[in-house]
């Protein structure tokens, strides 16, 4: 079977693109899986072919911090899989979200962001941008009434993740792409936890989408990496900042990202329903507060969701009876191991108080809603009725 090449084959499955996308044996000696090109330097036969390459009239390698075929088979795996025109792959989640925002902005100009982003985002616009001359507005809510209250004549990027860590709060994507547009801005998208399996966002109306692939993409913990999709026009933007900046992603951690990949739809739908199932036993416990999962009838955002999203995912938080409680319980757990990750084959729990938000300011946690009762379980593939027989006795100790 030939490669399913960059912007090629989307009508094919998603299992199918997971496995062959960017990938033609042909090409490499009949290897079926992807080779790793752990070269650093490509060498021309002569002249004319080394300028025919420079010139982008020939397609070809010269350095991989330009380009490095598998980077590339990895990037073209990844925009088949989101349904994007291109992708460009970075050395870290917080890489992209740089490489995402970066070139399109200059001094004066203003990004309206959401409150609910990831730490590391947070930072990155209270540090960075402000340094550089670009103003950051907070919108009040994810709502759609709040960001248009916070745009402005100088807004030139809308900036949200959907669904949200940790309370898994799902942005109406649809109706901030129609703001964007009318604003004359770009809508970019933190699309990590949905996930292409689960949610699309360039098909609601983004510009561009950001991924930490170290999550459900990969899925394995042992990739760092990150990944900025959207149409070629822009992603030529993004890639031409990333050579002069140089946050590639590097050979190997393509490679097995390429490895995860291939199995990532097989893995979703295992995250998807233990998460389900994880979060329905949580709200019929008796020693759980709340459970926050957009998949239960009554999360505040669970219609929407139904509209926009395919599966709910393996983010499931709770909140225990009190914050000693909430500490009892992860520390009971068996399967569930504390740390700060997610979207992995392994189960982890954590309190985001203390790992995802812990460098923020308790008041500004508490106002994001994240209280030292709040638990995260990001749930893995393991048997799901073993994964709901650790909560019970880990409740039952708390």
């Amino acid at each position: 079977m030939s490669a399913v090449a960059e912007g090629e084959g989307k009508g094919e499955g998603l299992g199918t693109l997971a496995v062959h996308a960017g990938h033609d044996p042909a090409g490499h000696l009949g290897a079926a899986v992807p080779p790793l090109y752990q070269s650093a330097t490509f060498v021309a036969p002569d002249t004319s072919t080394l300028e025919a390459i420079n010139a982008g009239s020939r397609r070809g390698f010269v350095y991989s911090r330009i380009r490095n075929p598998t980077v590339l088979a990895a990037e073209q795996r990844l925009a088949a899989l989101e349904g994007a025109e291109s992708a460009v792959a970075f050395a870290s989640g917080m890489a992209a979200v740089a490489g995402a925002l970066a070139p399109f902005l200059t001094a004066g100009d203003e990004v309206v962001a959401l409150p609910d982003l990831y730490g590391g985002t947070r930072r990155y616009l209270a540090e960075v941008l402000p340094r550089q001359g670009v103003a950051v507005r907070r919108a009040a809510d994810g709502s759609a009434g709040a960001v248009g209250a916070a745009l402005g004549r100088a807004t030139r990027i809308i900036l949200a993740e959907t669904p949200t860590n940790p309370l898994v709060r799902v942005i109406d994507l649809a109706a901030l792409a129609a703001l964007a547009r009318g604003a004359g801005a770009m809508l970019v998208v933190d699309g990590t936890l949905g996930s292409p399996m689960n949610q699309r966002p360039l098909a609601l109306g983004a510009d561009l989408v950001i991924h930490s692939v170290s999550k459900y993409l990969n899925g394995h913990g042992d990739v760092i990496g990150g990944a900025v999709l959207g149409s070629r026009a822009l992603t030529r933007a993004v890639r031409s900042h990333q050579q002069a900046a140089g946050g590639i992603m590097e050979p190997f951690a393509a490679w097995l990202l390429l490895r995860g990949l291939a199995t990532y739809p097989l893995r979703m739908a295992r995250h998807n329903a233990s998460g389900l199932a994880v979060a329905r036993f949580l709200a019929a416990h008796p020693r759980v507060v709340r459970v926050h999962y957009p998949g239960l009838p009554d999360h505040p955002d669970h219609a929407l969701a139904r509209r926009q999203m395919q599966g709910f995912g393996g983010l499931v938080s709770f909140e225990a009876e009190s914050a000693a409680a909430a500490r009892r319980i992860v520390d009971a757990f068996r399967l569930f191991a504390i740390g700060p990750s997610i979207g992995g084959i392994e189960s982890l729990c954590s309190q985001p108080g203390n790992t995802s938000h812990h460098a923020l300011a308790e008041a500004e946690r508490l106002a994001m809603g994240i209280t030292p009762a709040l638990v995260r379980l990001a749930v893995g593939i393991e048997t799901t009725a073993d994964l709901v027989a650790d909560l019970a006795r880990a409740l039952e100790a708390a």
